[in-house]
């Protein structure tokens, strides 16, 4: 057994909402579309035939168009990415996909705050069992580290902005966070109640010898230990960009050759 404190600590997530709009009529876009296989002895619709070509609206991520926008104009990157999605989407909860498409005058625009200031959330063992699923705590927002509200600040921002860009439109009623959510403190509120994430990591940092923190060192290996090594999405001391997979396929790149660099020195 080795005494490592870094082990669970660090958690780190995205923040995410979604700002639903009714239109007037259905999308044209939909026209036809099941986003379902066809049942036996029925014709399928020509998206899904399209689609066993490798082509057509089911072989996409459903996002029309994406945005990158800084929160405020002194970051050196642009921390909000900003997606629209034909659509009605807020949030992973259960069912959510059947939602998403069942009435087609929807249209989401998701708000995804990147470079996230909080680090304090953590996972801990509940019992000695290994079955026994962990206790996880995000301690998303004012529960955190970020005193300052910066995060929750540069969600609000993008909410706003969504909604400028809405207004334009003139013809929308706006179904989430609603009308009721008229001033920056009820907005607040309506992100702090609603924001997700899905992109949980960084509880087994790779860092330097003298961070106690630090569970790994820059070969993927336990301090303290021999033969172990940690090489998924908890060995980053910082979450990356705005989405987490490309730089999770990296470091597995990475692992592999040093894992395979130190099997031929031994």
């Amino acid at each position: 057994m080795v005494d490592l404190p870094g082990v669970g600590e660090n958690l780190q997530d995205r923040y995410e909402v979604g700002v639903v709009a009714e239109f007037p009529q259905p999308f044209v876009l939909f026209k036809g579309a099941t986003f379902a296989p066809p049942k036996a002895g029925e014709p399928s619709d020509p998206f899904f035939a399209m689609w066993e070509k490798g082509k057509g609206m089911y072989t996409t991520n459903g996002t029309l168009l994406g945005i990158l926008k800084r929160s405020d104009n002194n970051k050196s990157e642009p921390d909000l990415y900003i997606f629209g999605l034909p659509g009605f989407f807020t949030g992973y909860k259960p069912g959510y996909s059947a939602l998403f498409e069942r009435e087609r005058n929807r249209f989401t625009w998701a708000i995804l705050k990147a470079y996230t200031n909080n680090c304090a959330g953590r996972v801990s063992l509940q019992s000695d069992d290994a079955r026994k699923w962990p206790r996880i705590d995000f301690h998303y927002f004012s529960e955190g580290s970020d005193k300052q509200g910066v995060d929750l600040d540069a969600v609000v921002d993008g909410v706003q902005f969504v909604r400028e860009m809405n207004k334009t439109l003139g013809i929308v009623k706006e179904i989430c966070p609603g009308p009721e959510c008229d001033t920056t403190q009820r907005l607040s509120e309506f992100v702090q109640n609603d924001a997700w994430g899905h992109h949980a990591s960084c509880t087994c940092k790779i860092g330097a010898e003298n961070d106690p923190l630090a569970v790994l060192d820059g070969r993927f290996r336990v301090r303290g230990t021999q033969g172990l090594r940690v090489v998924d999405a908890s060995v980053f001391p910082k979450i990356p960009g705005y989405f987490i997979v490309s730089a999770i396929y990296m470091i597995s790149e990475k692992a592999a050759d040093v894992i395979i660099e130190d099997a031929g020195r031994s």
